[in-house]
């Protein structure tokens, strides 16, 4: 987009909207409900809620919200129109929505503007003491204002130029919901258990530990939802998602491991399917709390020690990738292609330590061990690759989050960064940003790249951004490490081979009207 056009309409590619071929409308018989386990589920199911901020969640809520725009992964992955017809720059900060008429919530009601600014506004998102500010600054930073101009537009403000705004509509938390509906809640927490928003499924019940059930919603803009409902079940251990799926009381599992895939291969009803995803795999690290950590020498010592080629190699069977560090083609003129993949070099891990005068004192490594794919078994070879360097590394087993982020004892955890949307605002800046939960959690913080923030998240030039995004990468790796990647966020699916279904490149589960066939 061109800002310096003070009435520049922003042309989405193709101008098409999410609407799917007339023959996906036509499948009216033979609907069927689907059963989905998974490694964990959070009941609270509004976007903003921060128990809502995990990849668990994202698939879920995939099925309940509808944004004002989204990513076409089925097509070319561009942006197109989804309960929003258009948007036009007014200037280099403001913005007009045009929405799309006749789209109805879950329980029947109309949406209009007045839906959509209490979605992004201050009783719901922009006010410092609402229930959604601290999500809602992750997600959507630059936002000022947002006000209904009419029934069917909605006029946006930003602090600052911001040159991902559009893209930011299309990311979690975009979501739009009921304001009457949200209005009649009592709290915060009892409408995140049941929302009212515009999505192809709307919530039945969620119940802690057990299940989420959807059912379709009849009055969906998109066309008729293409299954009778969805059942979201909650089943922590790999093997057990896997048995299921083979005796038929699953449709689809979640997270399969690499050493799953031959005995899901050779079940001729069954197939796997997933990979690479524009997500990353990584290693959180607490240098703030953790004395041994605050050295960034350590820090960059454990880095070089780990063998990421090996860990692809061997554990994924080659079936994922290691990035050039925290980038991914899908971001364009700011990717860097030139950029090596994180350094593997032992010797100069043990040098480190011995500069830092680093003396045998135990760093404590929290895992839940079943979250990721294969995640006990890589914290098991990282841990040793760090233990041939000299390191003292504490594998300690945890029932929860909660009990790996206490602040007491932290040193390292698995994490993953999520990529939402083709910019390295949506998982490098979220994740590890002065606005992060990371960094306001008190992991970590670094004044330079946090003045380099500002240039990604405000300048127009893509020469300039580029430019702030890899001195930002050379912080990450090298000079002060607040963690590491590790790989793509490989994710695998397990399900029936008679259900035509493939998840988006984000690792996400679309079920709309044309996405999935059974």
């Amino acid at each position: 987009m061109n800002t310096c056009d003070r009435r520049a309409v922003l042309k989405l590619v193709g101008g098409l909207s999410l609407l799917p071929s007339t023959s996906a409308f036509a499948q009216d018989a033979g609907r069927t409900a689907l059963r989905i386990a998974m490694q964990d589920l959070r009941v609270e199911l509004d976007p903003l809620h921060p128990r809502a901020t995990a990849l668990v969640s994202f698939r879920v809520l995939e099925s309940i919200y509808d944004k004002l725009f989204a990513i076409d992964y089925q097509r070319d992955g561009q942006i197109r129109p989804m309960l929003a017809e258009s948007i036009e720059a007014l200037d280099s900060t403001t913005y007009r929505v045009s929405l799309r008429k006749g789209v109805r919530f879950h329980d029947g009601e109309e949406l209009t503007a007045e839906d959509v600014a209490f979605t992004f506004g201050a009783e719901r998102m922009l006010a410092k003491d609402s229930p959604g500010f601290g999500v809602g600054q992750i997600s959507f930073p630059s936002m000022s204002t947002v006000r209904a101009t009419g029934r069917y537009t909605v006029e946006f403000s930003t602090k600052a130029p911001d040159p991902v705004f559009v893209k930011r509509l299309t990311s979690y938390g975009a979501g739009i919901v009921s304001k009457s509906a949200y209005l009649k809640a009592a709290t915060f927490d009892q409408w995140a258990r049941a929302p009212i928003a515009a999505g192809p499924y709307r919530v039945v019940e969620a119940v802690e530990n057990r299940y989420i059930r959807l059912e379709a919603h009849e009055g969906y803009w998109g066309g008729r939802p293409p299954l009778k409902g969805i059942e979201f079940r909650m089943v922590r251990e790999p093997a057990a998602r896997v048995a299921g799926l083979r005796a038929g009381d699953f449709d689809i599992i979640t997270t399969v491991a690499p050493d799953q895939f031959d005995i899901l291969a050779a079940d001729k009803r069954l197939d796997v399917v997933g990979g690479d995803t524009m997500s990353f795999r990584t290693l959180v690290y607490d240098s703030t709390t953790n004395e041994v950590l605050r050295d960034p020498r350590i820090r960059r010592a454990m880095n070089l020690a780990i063998d990421r080629k090996t860990i692809v190699n061997s554990i994924w069977r080659k079936r994922i990738s290691v990035p050039p560090s925290h980038q991914h083609p899908a971001y364009g003129a700011l990717y860097n292609p030139d950029r090596p993949i994180p350094r593997h070099n032992p010797e100069e891990a043990k040098r480190l330590l011995a500069e830092a005068g680093y003396n045998g004192a135990a760093i404590p490594f929290k895992t839940v061990g079943n979250y990721y794919t294969a995640e006990l078994i890589e914290t098991q070879a990282i841990a040793a690759m760090w233990r041939a360097v000299g390191l003292n590394v504490d594998i300690q087993m945890k029932e929860n989050w909660a009990q790996v982020e206490d602040r007491l004892g932290r040193g390292v955890n698995n994490s993953s960064d999520g990529t939402y949307y083709p910019d390295p605002t949506a998982s490098f800046v979220s994740r590890w940003g002065s606005q992060s939960n990371f960094q306001r959690g008190g992991y970590w913080r670094n004044d330079r790249f946090n003045v380099l923030e500002t240039t990604l998240l405000t300048a127009q030039d893509p020469a300039a951004r580029r430019a702030a995004y890899q001195e930002m990468l050379d912080i990450f790796d090298e000079i002060d490490p607040p963690g590491t990647v590790l790989h793509s966020l490989g994710e695998f699916f397990g399900k029936r081979a008679n259900i035509k279904w493939t998840p988006t490149p984000t690792g996400l589960m679309d079920f709309r009207p044309g996405a999935i066939n059974v």
